[in-house]
């Protein structure tokens, strides 16, 4: 391959993958390839799809990852699948790939376990609005968030992108908001159909702001009930 990365790719490589812990997978979006941090100067290809692209990509990865001066295996039990010809399916692989990874995220700072932290109290944290260009060329506003969840085992708070803290907790967490003593909580349609047969359907659908306060954006447009937040009882 004559192919080489830049000088500047191999400067984003070296803290990019200084910053992964051992034990940490890399699995860049859409590459086909997953990796697993085996010290902490080796890596170890442990998925490809059988696809010339992800091959490609498994190619260029470890050009990378050698100029970055780690050396890149094949682990133990490495996979080569073929990826399925129906692309929903395609992407439900992906996804759950995604979420095999976030299971073993950990605190920066004391290495517990992300997954067993409390994720259902996580604060909604508005950051900015910025502009960004759309594919047409068109710029639009968009708003900017922050997840931010505590550390069960140190008590550090810790700041998510919204769409790892989905991963990480799944539909059910990341569809609810927790704002002034309440918390609002989406409802399935299967949820609305059973409440709404027992006449109990007393929730209301979320714009971009509630009284005055910003909702989150993967919020927008769902309908909600609303319960009051008690303390949790000292044990």
């Amino acid at each position: 391959m004559d192919w080489k990365p830049n000088e500047e790719l191999i400067a984003w490589g070296t803290e990019h993958l200084a910053a992964i812990p051992v034990d940490g997978i890399w699995s860049p979006e859409g590459s086909g390839v997953k990796y697993r941090k085996m010290t902490d100067n080796t890596f170890a290809l442990m998925l490809m799809y059988n696809h010339p692209e992800a091959e490609e990509h498994h190619m260029k990865f470890t050009l990378l990852m050698e100029a970055c001066d780690y050396n890149v295996i094949e682990g133990d039990g490495a996979q080569k699948i073929t990826p399925k010809m129906n692309p929903e399916a395609q992407m439900q692989d992906e996804y759950e790939q995604k979420q095999e990874i976030a299971r073993n995220w950990t605190c920066p700072k004391c290495e517990f376990p992300l997954s067993n932290c409390e994720l259902d109290e996580r604060e909604d944290v508005f950051i900015e609005i910025t502009e960004v260009e759309l594919s047409n060329g068109e710029h639009t506003e968009i708003e900017l968030w922050k997840c931010v969840i505590q550390c069960a085992g140190c008590e550090e708070s810790i700041d998510i992108e919204p769409d790892d803290y989905h991963l990480l907790a799944g539909d059910e967490y990341f569809m609810r908001w927790r704002t002034g003593g309440y918390q609002h909580m989406a409802l399935t349609r299967g949820q609305m159909k059973d409440m709404a047969d027992a006449g109990l359907l007393n929730g209301q659908v979320l714009g971009s702001k509630l009284e005055g306060e910003r909702v989150p954006p993967w919020l927008w447009g769902i309908y909600a009930i609303k319960r009051e937040l008690r303390e949790r009882e000292e044990e």
